[in-house]
């Protein structure tokens, strides 16, 4: 129990977020307000001693966190926390642990950052660069999973549920005609149409084969990662858009789930019958019907 957490989420005082101010003091977001308030008091038991103060400067992030833990509670997943350092909880299915580690990233910085839209100037989305900020994310959780393994706080062979909040990437939570995260992953490359010129009818529609991406200095940077064994303790990526004042009404209900293919233990499928989950099959990318 955090004895430090008070009964309001927002604190008064100084904040660098913009959109934690914003939130907290203008009347327009009232909404948006009352509804991070709301999720507070069922997630405060499990908050980290700076959780409030922390989120003054990385609103998105911790606002990400707290969502998250509510779904998952509301949907009936137990949750526990072990220390303030590592994954943010975990939770127990067919006897073993399942750590979740939940982040939000921005936009990313130098030659690759995803750049803002100018409204009223027309814009091609930047695809490759959205993909790479996915593909940076679990590249270094992997690397923090490698830490927290270290550290004694995760056993060798326990596996992660990475949750992402794409929000803070220009046109990431809007999606494309493949989830982002699915081509970040994967080797699906762009949308393919076959026509018969004669006919004009279409013959066949098809990804094209991707496996990496290319920076701006020319490196490369793979998409292949959920068929490496590199990344076996990933259970899956679980993939949100929403903020305090763009969501759901119903807590989860844009969550998206990619289970791995490679995981060194498949994440049960009835878990999370009541989101969208997506796995690889035969080359294929599949939905997982809602009823398992």
């Amino acid at each position: 129990m955090n004895v430090n957490s008070t009964e309001a989420f927002f604190l008064p005082g100084d904040a660098s977020d913009p959109g934690y101010r914003n939130v907290r003091d203008l009347p327009h977001w009232r909404e948006a307000k009352e509804f991070t308030e709301s999720l507070w008091p069922a997630y405060r038991h499990m908050a980290d001693p700076h959780f409030q103060t922390d989120a003054r400067n990385h609103f998105l992030q911790r606002f990400w966190e707290m969502y998250l833990a509510c779904t998952f509670m509301e949907r009936g997943i137990e949750l526990h926390r072990v220390g303030n350092e590592g994954p943010e909880f975990f939770f127990c299915t067919e006897s073993r642990r399942i750590w979740v580690e939940a982040v939000a990233p921005g936009p990313g910085t130098g030659p690759d950052q995803v750049p803002e839209t100018e409204y009223g100037k027309a814009y091609t989305v930047p695809t490759e660069k959205i993909l790479l900020r996915f593909t940076s994310v679990l590249r270094d959780k992997l690397l923090k999973r490698h830490s927290a393994v270290a550290k004694g706080i995760l056993l060798p062979d326990e596996q992660v549920l990475l949750a992402i909040n794409s929000r803070g990437i220009p046109h990431a939570p809007y999606g494309a005609e493949m989830p982002y995260i699915a081509k970040a992953l994967l080797p699906f490359g762009a949308l393919s149409i076959d026509i018969n010129p004669k006919t004009r009818e279409v013959t066949d529609t098809y990804y094209q084969f991707r496996p990496e991406l290319q920076k701006q200095n020319l490196s490369s940077v793979a998409t292949t990662a959920f068929l490496e064994a590199e990344y076996a303790a990933f259970v899956g990526v679980l993939h949100s858009g929403v903020d305090s004042a763009n969501h759901p009404a119903m807590l989860g209900g844009d969550f998206l789930l990619l289970h791995n293919p490679s995981a060194l233990s498949p994440l049960p499928r009835n878990i999370f019958s009541w989101c969208r989950q997506l796995e690889y099959l035969n080359d294929q990318l599949n939905e997982v019907p809602s009823e398992v």
